[in-house]
């Protein structure tokens, strides 16, 4: 009875979200005041800032009044830990932004440590005037941060209504010791330091906020003050085949264009260089199934609302063993976390466009790439890239402070670019390969099912969309296409999806794709090369049980943009220096999931690691797995583990 009540529990709260998307308020209104007593914190979180999200005051209104023992205006989510009212503002809706500072009494003063970000940071950031304002009248401390945040913004115009010299004008007006003699000249000096390399900013957008920072007395002390000629309007020169920016990013997948984005924040400037077509990018279709963190980190680069809209969202994940089924509560046991499905081609769709609108550079179809000079850190030249576009001759350049080689995992020009024996890779190889299939069905259930078999072997079922399902089957290494006709192919989904004791159909349909690949980790060390530095697949290749390969690029590149920022803003080389340091624990960690959840799932035949063939120790790897089964079946310890690692 206890398991029906919480399906009920479940059903309530994904009923509510739908209330909320579809805008029917008395009906929300009703199912709520019900479910009051039932729901849990993070379920009134997460429908607060879904309200907030979208811009809807009557619900939002609604869940504070009828909530307020249980959730309160400054709630925040359990892994980004933004509040209502930073959600309001990042989405620009300002009636609800109005309705929380003024009537609500949210703190204006929210910040997220780790982070960095502040309420007024995110105004700032989205040249919000009137809420920058309001959020001053109400008590918002302003520091040299946010006179930081609005430089960059001058640095980085977007199409909006407010100039973010505005922006500028109002933090000193306010504040007016925040541009004082000494500050003035740092201002000056960091406005400097990031656009020495980058492609000529359009000197209207730069000239009012260089005659703010210039005056006689702190010029004459200014390091860079030479470099001040080439941002003058008279002065700036260009070539057809030489560009300059601050990081050459080789490499237009997640981790090469979520780099761009994250430096583009920064007011860092980047060129990506992508080999195929954007066509061919675009529509390369891949797995998808995003990390909380990940979700969190495409939400906070303004890179998320399609994936909030249309991704699946998971809830919770289905495990069986022999036909036993169990169903672990992701959100239950992570205190409100999730993954999303959502292919890795709506992701690169998404970042491509925000870039592309944002005027940043981006240049598909890119042939013969060499790196030159980044081995050479001391003499003050400019790390080189050359290359020739599809269909040209001619030979072009890019000048740039540092390299990142995002070029996947067959690495074709920046892993060749350092010396033999810098590089070292180890990995394990597993006897076995996947049959990835997708198919013209709709999906039996909109959970993803973990099923292995001790007989047959390992079977996933994922989503691929509303009418089209994603599976995985485990296969002998050595085995073609051709040995798996759509006859054998659903004989053995349907062996090892199959539950004991429950109702369940495997719905079939023609199968529109299928693939064979092997399953195998690896790790590179170490991740940097001088002023060249690797992210994502050139470095690291999961076990795709655990659905690691995109989420731990993003949090590589996370890293190196940090990095990067660091050094334009202090002038300090020590995060730099120490990238690889930084990443081995996240790559590792991820490595030890992939491992645990590949073993735990798959028919192994570890003789062949050993190199023999002995019945005995097949029984004895049988009976260790076995007990892994029953331990994670019978522990809620293990499973909030496996929960807390899945959603990271």
């Amino acid at each position: 009875m206890a398991s029906i009540e919480q399906s009920d529990l479940k059903t309530n709260q994904q009923q509510l979200v739908a209330l909320i998307d579809s805008q029917s308020l008395e009906d929300f209104i009703k199912l709520y005041r019900e479910s009051l007593s039932t729901l849990k914190e993070y379920d009134h979180v997460e429908l607060l800032l879904r309200a907030s999200r979208y811009g809807l005051l009557p619900f939002v209104r609604n869940i504070l009044n009828d909530s307020s023992a249980l959730v309160d205006t400054n709630c925040r989510h359990s892994s980004t830990y933004v509040s209502p009212l930073v959600v309001a503002i990042r989405a620009q809706k300002h009636d609800v932004i109005n309705y929380l500072i003024q009537e609500a009494k949210a703190d204006v003063n929210w910040s997220c440590d780790e982070k960095n970000t502040t309420c007024l940071y995110e105004a700032i950031r989205r040249h919000d005037l009137s809420t920058a304002k309001l959020l001053l009248q109400y008590g918002a401390i302003v520091d040299k941060r946010h006179l930081q945040i609005a430089m960059i913004e001058c640095l980085s115009p977007k199409d909006t209504e407010t100039s973010p010299i505005a922006l500028f004008d109002m933090l000193v007006d306010h504040h007016p010791d925040l541009l004082d003699d000494i500050s003035r000249k740092t201002a000056l000096e960091f406005v400097i330091r990031r656009t020495r390399w980058s492609s000529p900013y359009p000197y209207h957008h730069l000239a009012p906020l260089l005659e703010r920072l210039v005056s006689d007395e702190n010029c004459q002390s200014i390091t860079h003050l030479p470099i001040l000629s080439t941002i003058e309007p008279t002065k700036i020169t260009t070539s057809s085949n030489i560009h300059r920016t601050q990081v050459g990013i080789i490499g237009g997948g997640p981790a090469g264009l979520m780099l761009g984005a994250l430096l583009s924040r920064s007011g860092i400037d980047s060129i990506v260089l992508e080999r195929h077509s954007r066509s061919y990018v675009e529509s390369n279709i891949r797995a998808g199934l995003l990390e909380q963190a990940t979700i969190d980190a495409l939400n906070e680069i303004g890179a998320g609302e399609r994936l909030l809209q249309e991704g699946f969202i998971q809830r919770n994940i289905h495990m069986q063993f022999d036909g036993e089924r169990i169903t672990i509560p992701l959100r239950e046991l992570t205190q409100g976390k999730v993954a999303t499905i959502y292919g890795q081609h709506f992701v690169l769709q998404d970042l491509i466009d925000q870039r592309i609108k944002s005027g940043r550079r981006l240049w598909f179809d890119i042939e013969s790439v060499e790196i030159e000079r980044h081995d050479i850190a001391d003499d003050g030249s400019s790390p080189s890239i050359r290359f020739i576009r599809c269909g040209s001759s001619k030979e072009e350049f890019i000048l740039c402070d540092f390299i990142a080689g995002c070029d996947g995992v067959l690495s074709t020009c920046c892993r060749r670019s350092v010396p033999p024996g810098i590089l070292h890779t180890i990995q394990r190889v597993y006897p076995f390969a996947w049959l990835s299939l997708l198919v013209e069905a709709l999906p039996s259930g909109k959970e993803l099912i973990y099923s292995t078999n001790s007989t047959y072997g390992f079977a996933l079922q994922s989503l691929r969309s509303s009418t089209h399902t994603r599976f995985h089957l485990q296969v002998p290494l050595n085995d073609t296409l051709a040995d798996w006709p759509d006859k054998r192919i659903w004989n053995e989904l349907k062996l090892r999806l199959k539950p004991n004791n429950l109702s369940w159909t495997l719905n079939e349909g023609p199968i529109v794709e299928r693939a064979l690949f092997p399953i195998h980790a690896s790790v590179t060390t170490p991740m940097q090369y001088k002023r060249l530095f690797f992210a994502g697949d050139a470095v690291h290749i999961f076990p795709p049980t655990g659905a690691k390969g995109l989420n731990i690029a993003v949090k590589d590149v996370q890293v190196l943009a940090h990095a990067f920022e660091d050094y334009y803003d202090n002038d300090q080389l020590d995060k730099v220096n120490n990238y690889t340091t930084s990443c081995l624990p996240h790559i590792w960690q991820a490595q030890e999931f992939g491992i645990y959840m590949t073993s735990l799932l798959h028919k192994m035949d570890i003789s062949k690691d050993y190199n023999c063939d002995n019945d005995d120790l097949m029984e004895f790897n049988k009976q260790l797995q076995r007990v892994q089964q029953q331990s994670l079946q019978n522990s809620k310890t293990l499973q909030q583990h496996l929960a807390e690692m899945y959603v990271q």
